[in-house]
């Protein structure tokens, strides 16, 4: 894939009709998002805000397409796609979404600017990504026209990514086959750095079923799943590697209902995070048989725990984003207008958080990540975003995107 150079009067007249849009049409957008509380299980609310991204879509001349969650607790996904994108077209995918973690009973819900910082629910996670992309396309066809209507894009948006996308990922399941590539705009990383890999991982939960007894009567009758989960549980966490970089937390463990009752049941939720597909699909194996098998391992253990009932649930809900040659090639290709724009280069260090570039990376779309505004405090009382790095990193993704009209 050979890339065509910008010619300096398009770089200058994108860069110039971003600066032209920026504090009297992308910023309001902004606000109006922000201020639309979008927590992911609020259903309604969600849809409303998914409503302003659909209103600026038309504005734009993208198709709207909206679909149905897969679970009614959760809003529809929409994918607004350029005029110049069929049903079967091979497209980029711009890629965001609308719902955030706060609640409206968390009292953080309004928008506040003091200069080039901006605060509020979702502003840098990821309310202001949205519009960077939104407004990366009106500078494209704003500066160039001719470019806009060849620009072969897909923006896809989810409503439920903050929980895990457990309904919207379906729609990366189906675009996958006609994407050629993937931009994700979480925030930013530290240095301006762009991710390009990911740790995956599950959440897991493994119950026990004793039989209850009273503790001072009839002791002995008793099958204490405490006591069995307790056996297990140092087991679980030794499967944590940290060469491979893989760990296994116990984050909750509960069971038992009185002090004086042999406790009939337990249970443990367990976090696992793994680096390559390869390790998710061997650890994933080797928790199965432990909790199949807990005691094999055991030089004593009591006779009557061994009546104990183990049972394990749960799956990798997203699978590692492991870099690639052509991930990387996507890197360079896009880090070059990063840089024209002030902005820093390389890849930022592994992340262990998760993001919907967990889910398109290992269906073999080349995926980059951290594309947002830069800012800090996602998920707290504190998330701040920088205004000028918004600004900016619209800048970067008009000229990328005129780049990819050219090839």
């Amino acid at each position: 894939m050979s890339d065509k150079p910008l010619d300096p009067t398009l770089v200058d007249a994108l860069c110039r009709a971003v600066d032209e849009h920026f504090e009297p049409l992308q910023l309001p957008l902004l606000e109006r998002l922000v201020n639309a509380s979008s927590h992911s299980y609020a259903r309604e609310d969600v849809e409303a805000a998914a409503c302003l991204l659909d209103e600026e879509a038309v504005t734009l001349g993208l198709s709207v397409t909206r679909h149905e969650a897969r679970d009614s607790r959760f809003a529809k996904a929409r994918v607004y796609a350029t005029p110049a994108v069929g049903e079967q077209t091979p497209s980029m995918a711009l890629v965001g979404h609308i719902d955030t973690v706060y609640p409206r009973s968390s009292g953080f819900v309004r928008y506040s600017r003091d200069g080039d910082v901006a605060r509020g629910p979702g502003v840098v996670d990821m309310k202001s990504g949205l519009t960077i992309i939104l407004f990366a396309l009106r500078a494209l066809q704003t500066a160039s026209p001719s470019l806009a209507a060849s620009l072969k894009a897909r923006f896809i948006c989810v409503a439920d990514e903050e929980v895990g996308t457990p309904s919207g990922r379906f729609v990366y399941d189906m675009l996958a086959p006609v994407l050629t590539e993937a931009l994700v705009f979480e925030m930013g990383r530290a240095g301006d750095r762009i991710v390009t890999s990911r740790k995956g991982g599950g959440t897991f939960t493994v119950q026990v079923r004793g039989v209850g007894a009273h503790s001072g009567n009839a002791h002995e009758e008793g099958v204490s799943a405490v006591h069995a989960l307790a056996l297990l549980v140092p087991q679980i966490e030794a499967m944590t590697d940290y060469e491979r970089g893989v760990t296994l937390n116990v984050g909750l463990f509960e069971g038992g209902t009185a002090k004086n009752t042999v406790p009939p049941t337990a249970r443990c939720v367990v976090d696992l995070r793994c680096v390559t597909g390869l390790d998710a699909k061997n650890t994933l194996r080797q928790l199965k048989d432990l909790v199949a098998h807990p005691f094999d391992a055991l030089a004593q253990v009591p006779d009557r725990l061994r009546a104990a009932v183990f049972e394990l649930t749960g799956t990798i809900g997203r699978p590692p984003m492991e870099s690639s040659p052509e991930l990387q090639a996507l890197r360079a290709r896009y880090e070059r207008h990063a840089a024209r724009v002030g902005f820093g280069v390389g890849e930022a260090p592994r992340q262990g958080g998760f993001s919907d570039s967990n889910l398109l990376a290992p269906l073999g779309v080349p995926t980059i990540d951290g594309l947002g505004g830069n800012g800090e405090g996602a998920h707290s009382m504190d998330e701040w975003c920088s205004l000028d790095s918004v600004r900016r990193r619209t800048q970067a993704l008009a000229l990328y995107l005129a780049e990819v009209s050219l090839r």
